[in-house]
């Protein structure tokens, strides 16, 4: 395995870079303010966009380590306006593997941009740092994340009943995963 950090990638649609503090007003506007938006992720929306522009210097001050991945999802047409965010929430180098998490701003959604976000993504943890295993989970309650990771070839792994509860439900948590 290589640590190679954030590198930019790009796809047909998008540009994958990193953060930087002048994306706080459109996070802020596009994802971190929307109740409606994170409702199946842990953390709850941001009251104000000085909280997203602290979230995300925190994240910057993460990119010196090799070891961080945190990628800003902007369309290529607009790189400087980010509208969504995809991470490896976790770095298992012992057996090879990582997790992916990803968001993407409601407004953006049914448009095959996060399935093209996670495939490169995908790509890059398996091809270019060599992990030997990647992972992701789902809410339950949100199909339609499963789905991005079907259609980018991860499959089903395993199902932790009633593992979620937050923002008044409780749900399963849904691996799925795919191998080198």
């Amino acid at each position: 395995m290589k640590a190679l950090g954030t590198q930019p990638i790009e796809t047909e649609r998008l540009i994958l870079r990193r953060f930087v503090e002048d994306d706080a007003q459109a996070m802020f506007e596009n994802w971190a303010s929307r109740l409606d938006n994170l409702t199946y992720v842990t953390w709850d929306p941001h009251l104000n966009v000085e909280q997203t522009r602290n979230s995300i210097g925190n994240w910057v001050k993460t990119y010196d380590d090799p070891n961080c991945y945190k990628w800003a999802i902007c369309l290529k047409e607009n790189p400087d306006y980010v509208i969504g965010d995809i991470s490896l929430v976790s770095v298992d180098k012992e057996n090879s593997s990582c997790e992916i998490g990803y968001i993407l701003g409601m407004d953006y959604w049914g448009r095959g941009l996060m399935t093209e976000a996670l495939k490169a993504v995908l790509s890059y943890c398996l091809d270019e740092i060599g992990f030997e295993e990647v992972d992701a989970c789902y809410v339950s309650l949100n199909p339609a994340s499963g789905r991005v990771m079907e259609k980018v070839g991860m499959a089903f792994w395993k199902t932790i009943p009633n593992a979620v509860e937050r923002k008044g439900y409780i749900a399963d948590k849904i691996y799925y995963q795919i191998k080198k």
